[in-house]
């Protein structure tokens, strides 16, 4: 079946940076339209895990743009100005840069008053999603089938599948059909950066995708894969952990969008409009042997 891959986000802030933002899985864009003044120094504080806010210096005029990532990984930012009036940035723009993981107060750029006699006025949009979707390209890495080594389970839709792995950016994912309770192995070295295993609910329809759990790992050309349908509480692994290839990271479930117990895998990325592009992945097998793998009722033997 298919599940949830985070998206970018967006955020829009006008004038003195007063920013009224909404960032998350819903993608609501929202809007505060402030006149500008010379106000005292201001930055923006909310609980947001992402967020960028500009602190304005109320004897010149210039606005510093700061980004806060308390994710646990990178974070790739495209800033478009919709309104810049007598002030100059010292970087090109539209802006784009990375900001490392768990930066507090990472600066990005320096807007400057043109004429401090005349009026001044900014505003921009943020969009912004997860790893570097600049600088990095993904290694052609050979994956560990994600179960107990020597095991081997049907694989009941690979590449491209009828029922759900044709839909966009969802293309290249693998379903293992599993006992519920089955360990999980990580495919990969990397990072847990998300985890949700409180849900027993499943259904055969998407409306139940909400409700499926999954941890995803981050890894170090910049993907991540995710591991969907875990049982609930099968976590092994805790969010920040560092994992290695071949270690139980969970146990499978049947949880969210799904017609029975069994593992849905994926290694994504983001393309240049922040919109998610899994990647097709060769995985190990003896004998130094990578292989892609298709549709099988035997499966293939986890190689670790």
């Amino acid at each position: 079946m298919d599940g949830i891959t985070l998206k970018c986000n967006f955020s829009m802030v006008f004038g003195n940076g007063i920013s009224n933002k909404i960032t998350n899985m819903k993608y609501i864009f929202s809007l505060a339209a402030v006149l500008l003044a010379f106000v005292p120094v201001f930055s923006q504080n909310s609980d947001d895990p992402f967020e960028v806010y500009n602190v304005r210096n109320e004897e010149d005029g210039s606005a510093v743009v700061y980004a806060k990532n308390n994710y646990l990984c990178d974070e790739s930012v495209y800033i478009k100005f919709t309104a810049l009036k007598n002030m100059k940035a010292d970087v090109e723009l539209p802006f784009e840069g990375v900001v490392p993981a768990g930066a507090k107060e990472f600066k990005l750029f320096t807007l400057t008053i043109k004429d401090p006699l005349k009026g001044s006025q900014l505003g921009y949009i943020t969009s912004y999603c997860h790893g570097d979707i600049y600088n990095t390209k993904h290694d052609d890495y050979a994956y560990t089938i994600p179960y107990k080594e020597g095991e081997s389970y049907s694989i009941g839709q690979a590449y491209g599948g009828k029922f759900s792995h044709f839909m966009d950016g969802k293309t290249y994912a693998v379903d293992f059909t599993m006992k519920e309770g089955t360990p999980v192995c990580a495919a990969r070295d990397g990072v847990v950066i998300f985890i949700k295993d409180d849900s027993d609910k499943h259904g055969k329809t998407m409306k139940y995708i909400d409700y499926g759990n999954y941890i995803t790992i981050y890894h170090s050309d910049g993907t991540m894969a995710d591991y969907f349908h875990i049982k609930k509480n099968g976590s092994k692994v805790k969010e920040g952990d560092r994992v290695e290839a071949g270690q139980v990271i969970a146990l499978s479930g049947n949880t969210g969008w799904s017609s029975g117990p069994h593992l849905h895998f994926q290694v994504y990325t983001f393309d240049e409009d922040m919109e998610v592009k899994t990647i097709p992945t060769k995985f190990k097998q003896e004998d130094g042997k990578r292989v892609t793998l298709k549709n099988s009722k035997e499966g293939y033997k986890s190689v670790h």
